[in-house]
Order: C-alpha cells, then sequence, then structure tokens
C-alpha cells in the first residue's frame, strides 16, 4: 500500500466494516446486493463506493469473479478495544470487537478504536455509536479530548485543570466534573460517525 493512502468516509467505513464482518463469518465476500440490502443505498450505489474503496488501497477485487472483494493485505487497521462511556462510567475492558481501516498517517502500533456510549459530550460532537480513534499516551495537554482510567473504569472527557489539579469535564451541562484520581491511556485524534440504517 502505498503512503498517499486516503481516509475512508463514514458511509466507505460502514460498507468496508460489513465485508469485513461477513467474511469474518461466512468465509467469503457478500454480494453486491447484500452490501446494498445492509446500508441500504442501491447496487449502484454500492459499485461506486467498493471502487473508491479499492482505489483506496482497503479492498482488492478480482476482476470478471462473482464476489470476487477480498480485504486487501496491506489494509492498515487498528483494533476497536470494547466500548468507552461518556456519560457513567464502565468497567474498562479490553476485548477486541473488530477493526477499524485507517489511514498510513495513523500507526497501528499507537493508536486504537472505542465505540461511545452515552451523551457526555454531545456538545463536543461525539454521540452514542461513534468510534474514537485513541493514541496511546500517558500524558496529555489541557483541552484535550481524553480516554481516561479511573479505577477500573473507563471514560472518555476533556483534560482540564484546576490550578495544579487536572480534572475530567464532560461537555454536556447534565454531567458533573469528575475530580477523582484518573489515568490518561490515550487521547482522542479522531471521531468517526455512526450513522444509524
Amino acid at each position: 500500500m502505498n503512503n498517499e493512502q486516503k481516509e475512508l468516509t463514514p458511509k466507505q467505513n460502514r460498507i468496508y466494516q460489513y465485508i469485513q464482518e461477513f467474511i469474518e463469518a461466512h468465509l467469503r465476500p457478500p454480494s453486491l446486493r447484500e452490501i446494498g440490502r445492509h446500508v441500504g443505498v442501491s447496487v449502484g450505489t454500492i459499485q461506486d463506493q467498493v471502487e473508491a474503496i479499492r482505489r483506496k488501497g482497503f479492498l482488492e477485487k478480482e476482476k470478471m469473479v462473482a464476489r470476487g472483494l477480498r480485504l486487501a493485505m496491506g489494509a492498515q487497521q487498528i483494533p476497536i478495544l470494547g466500548r468507552v462511556h461518556a456519560g457513567p462510567l464502565h468497567l474498562a475492558v479490553e476485548e477486541v470487537e473488530g477493526h477499524l481501516p485507517v489511514g498510513s498517517s495513523v500507526s497501528a502500533a499507537q493508536h486504537f478504536a472505542l465505540r461511545v456510549r452515552g451523551d457526555s459530550m454531545i456538545e463536543a460532537g461525539i454521540l452514542e455509536g461513534d468510534l474514537v480513534v485513541v493514541r496511546r499516551q500517558p500524558v496529555a495537554d489541557e483541552g484535550d479530548i481524553v480516554v481516561a482510567l479511573i479505577e477500573d473504569e473507563a471514560t472518555i472527557k476533556r483534560l482540564r485543570k484546576k490550578g495544579h489539579q487536572p480534572f475530567l469535564e464532560p461537555a454536556n451541562p447534565r454531567y458533573s466534573p469528575i475530580m477523582d484520581p484518573f489515568e490518561v491511556l490515550g487521547v482522542v485524534v479522531e471521531v468517526r460517525r455512526h450513522y444509524k440504517n
């Protein structure tokens, strides 16, 4: 894969994830009709989107072969590790739920993705069901949106400081700041919007 690989759009990412999950479950790729039914668009639109995904280096297609799609061997992906709550805290469990395609600017060794639960970050544009791409790092700057661990529970909030005391601030007035001690696991560097069918 070349270094000019571009990011997938949210719709392309949904299509790619469906193809990936279908191959893992059925050991064969889905048909364009099956993809279209899942995403809710026409086969013609799916053909265009699949071709765009192929040009970006995430898929390969065998010509003249029905169901000839396969995941590109060199496609860069990061693991989706369970869920993180933007709301009430939740036990942090690192279970790989799947993989998220990313561009060449993201290092698979230093990044991971989490699916968001809750609404405490809605004013920062992070909604229930979204995927956040997180760069692993133990420190962050004030104002960064971080994934933080409080005892055994993970949450996503904005890092703030009062004097020398760091705290976690939600982006929803219904929630209070968290003043408890915490450990920064990483900084959110990208949000992938989740669109419901």
